[in-house]
């Protein structure tokens, strides 16, 4: 009489299935980790390491200096401070901060803000970039119809050569644009020139508000111009406000 085999088949399974699942656990923690690695790597930005010099404060065009004794009442105790008063039939203030591209990584304008303040009044700042609406005849009319002088702008399309219709604070120049390279150059504008009460300055209107940060003649204007994606500096700098005259 043969002996009897006895064959457990569970238990040759048993460790093969262990085996396997084991193998899919690792395969996909291997996968989870290299998606969350991969994703973490992606979302780092680098910021643009760029020497970006302010080379020129451009003021031209027309230019209507008439002292302005009503400015915009900004609260009791504050005074008055500057308001546009042009004429809308007249040709608008060419002004803006003229930047030289020094060296370094390319820059997209559009990713960058600038953000001003003065040596004579280093605790009020403004921030400029392309995602800001420039400063309009609508807004005017809709927030600074009381304030008398407070008319207009004056007519951007009367400007002639580079800066007419400007529509971006931001601008590639001379041929427009918003990628800049070593050796580009681009412009930061300005609304508009004022003079209240004998005291002439160089005027940005800050976005949701209806007083300006404003610069006078004679002083200097500081800037850092910071990275938007990563919130870091790229170059920071100085530059005189020239003796305007009309």
């Amino acid at each position: 009489m043969k002996p009897s085999i006895s064959r457990n088949y569970e238990s040759a399974v048993s460790p093969v299935v262990g085996v396997m699942l084991m193998l899919v656990v690792t395969i996909i923690l291997a996968a989870v980790v290299s998606a969350f690695a991969g994703g973490f790597t992606g979302s780092q930005t680098k910021t643009p390491q760029a020497t970006l010099v302010a080379t020129d404060f451009h003021v031209g065009g027309t230019l209507d200096l008439t002292n302005q004794t009503n400015g915009i009442n900004y609260g009791a105790g504050q005074g008055s401070l500057p308001a546009p008063h042009h004429s809308n039939t007249v040709q608008a203030a060419d002004v803006y901060v003229l930047f030289e591209h020094k060296g370094g990584d390319p820059v997209n304008l559009n990713n960058i803000e600038v953000r001003f303040s003065s040596l004579q009044k280093p605790q009020e700042q403004s921030v400029v970039s392309n995602a800001n609406t420039p400063l309009d005849d609508t807004f005017i009319s809709q927030n600074l119809s009381s304030y008398g002088d407070a008319t207009s702008v004056g007519d951007k399309s009367q400007i002639a050569g580079f800066s007419q219709n400007w529509n971006t604070y931001l601008d590639k120049y001379p041929n427009h644009g918003s990628i800049i390279q070593t050796g580009d150059k681009f412009v930061v504008h300005a609304d508009y020139v004022a003079n209240l009460n004998g005291v002439i300055s160089v005027d940005w209107m800050k976005d949701g508000a209806i007083y300006p940060f404003y610069i006078n003649q004679g002083d200097v204007l500081v800037y850092q111009i910071i990275d938007k994606p990563t919130g870091k500096l790229i170059t920071s700098g100085q530059i005189a406000v020239p003796e305007i005259s009309g």
